[in-house]
């Protein structure tokens, strides 16, 4: 059953991990719309908007991205996860994840090296030309 204020164990005092929480869930359902409930790395269902930049006070559109659970933590897992008190990540023993099994390196490290958002290079991935050129690219420089 779910529990409402003080009884939910995730409470916290009333206050939201996102600053603007509104903003953010107006911005969560027009990002669900767009990709027609899509994750936008698998195609899977998405239930998750996830900030690209790690800004969860950066609502705009083109740093939120909808992923299913999977791809969400898998992208969490990406930029270390959390730390089990002893700076080991939570997540070993999980697959790794996507891009770091498809170009040897996680999509934070593949944006910085071209000077782009995450976002973009998600979208470089589902474009055949775009991917096509980014593996040429990572290619080159390996």
């Amino acid at each position: 059953m779910f529990k409402n204020g003080e009884n939910n164990p995730r409470w916290n005092d009333g206050n939201s991990e996102y600053p603007n929480h509104a903003e953010f869930k107006r911005m969560r359902i027009k990002v669900l719309q767009r990709s027609k409930g899509k994750c936008e790395i698998c195609g899977d269902i998405a239930t998750i908007v996830h900030h690209t930049d790690g800004d969860k006070s950066n609502h705009n559109l083109d740093n939120l991205i909808p992923v299913c659970r999977k791809c969400h933590m898998a992208l969490h897992a990406e930029d270390g996860g959390s730390s089990d008190g002893r700076g080991e990540s939570k997540n070993r023993g999980r697959p790794t994840a996507k891009y770091t099994n498809l170009y040897g390196m996680t999509i934070k490290k593949i944006a910085a090296k071209f000077g782009v958002t995450q976002s973009a290079v998600y979208s470089w991935v589902n474009n055949p030309k775009k991917k096509k050129w980014l593996e040429e690219k990572l290619k080159e420089e390996n």
